[in-house]
C-alpha cells in the first residue's frame, strides 16, 4: 500500500502574550494586565476547551469546501484561545475519553506531534457520507461501530484490525484508498479524515499569505484589527480568524498588547 504524504505544518510551542514591556523598534506603549483595546481580547474568548473547540468550529465554513472535510480544528489553536497549555492538554484528553472529539496525528515524522481535532458526529456524518459516494458503505457499516465508536484510537495495528476485529488486507486496502487510513509503517495505519489533503492544501496556502502579509508590514509587524481586515488572496476557504489563531498557537507570531490595539509580530 502506498505511503501517504502528509506535509509537516504546524509548530507544537506555547504561545505567547506580551505585557508591560517595549513593542520593539515600533516604541508603542503597552498596556497593563487589565487593559483593554478594541481588537479582540482575551476575556472576550471561551475559558474552557470544549467552548473554545466550538467557537473555532464556527470559523469553519465547509460550505466554502463544497462539503469534501468536516470542519478540522488544530490542536495548538486552543493554545492561542486559553492560556493555560496543560488545562488544554487535559481537557483535550477529556472530551477524547468521552468519545466527544476525535484526534489526528499528520506529519511526515514520528518527532513532530501535529494534531488535528474534528467533533465525532462531524467526523461520522463525513464518513458516512464519504462511504456512499464511494460504495463502501458495508465495509464503513462495520469498521464504525466495531473500531470508531468503541475506541479513540490514533493508530491501528495489523493485529488489531485482522486478528482481533476480523479485518480482511483487502478491506483494510479500500480504507486507505477511501482516505479512512494512511500507512504509518509496516503492519500499522494513522486513523484519518476523508479528503483532508485539500484542507491541507488551502490551509498551508493560507497560512503562509497570512505571514508573508505581517512580513511586508513596518518593523515585521501589524495590527490584529488591521489583519483581519486584509482581503489576502490565500484567505478565501478558511476564515482569517482561523488563520489568526493558528499562528499565535503555533507561536510564528508573538502577541502584543498596546494602547493601539493587539499587534501580532513575525518572530523569524
Amino acid at each position: 500500500m502506498k505511503r501517504a504524504f502528509m506535509p509537516s505544518l504546524f509548530k507544537n510551542k506555547r504561545p505567547r502574550t506580551v505585557n508591560n514591556s517595549s513593542a520593539g523598534a515600533s516604541g508603542r506603549k503597552q498596556l497593563n494586565e487589565g487593559g483593554t483595546s478594541g481588537d479582540e481580547d482575551l476575556s472576550d474568548l471561551p475559558s474552557d476547551t470544549k467552548a473554545a473547540l466550538a467557537y473555532l468550529r464556527s470559523l469553519f465554513d465547509i460550505r466554502h469546501f463544497e462539503g469534501r472535510v468536516p470542519p478540522i480544528l488544530l490542536k495548538h489553536q486552543l493554545y492561542s484561545i486559553i492560556q493555560n497549555k496543560t488545562q488544554v492538554d487535559r481537557e483535550v484528553d477529556q472530551l477524547r475519553d468521552k468519545k466527544e472529539i476525535r484526534l489526528f496525528r499528520y506529519g511526515n515524522s514520528k518527532d513532530v506531534d501535529e494534531f488535528c481535532i474534528v467533533f465525532s458526529d462531524d467526523y461520522l456524518s463525513h464518513v458516512r457520507k464519504m462511504a456512499n459516494q464511494q460504495g463502501i458503505s458495508d465495509l464503513i457499516d462495520r469498521f464504525v461501530p466495531e473500531i470508531l465508536e468503541k475506541m479513540n484510537n490514533i493508530t491501528f495495528t495489523c493485529q488489531m484490525l485482522c486478528d482481533v476485529h476480523g479485518f480482511k488486507d483487502k478491506e483494510i486496502t479500500m480504507l486507505v484508498n477511501a482516505g479512512m487510513l494512511t500507512v504509518r509503517d509496516v503492519g500499522s495505519w494513522w486513523l484519518s479524515i476523508p479528503g483532508a489533503g485539500i484542507f491541507i492544501k488551502n490551509f498551508s496556502k493560507g497560512r503562509q499569505s497570512v505571514l508573508r502579509a505581517i512580513k511586508k508590514s513596518k518593523y515585521r509587524e501589524i495590527l490584529q484589527k488591521e489583519l483581519e481586515e486584509r482581503k489576502l488572496q490565500g484567505v478565501k476557504k478558511l476564515s482569517m480568524m482561523y488563520h489568526i489563531h493558528d499562528i499565535i498557537g503555533a507561536e510564528l507570531v508573538t502577541k502584543i498588547k498596546t494602547t493601539s490595539g493587539i499587534i501580532l509580530r513575525l518572530d523569524e
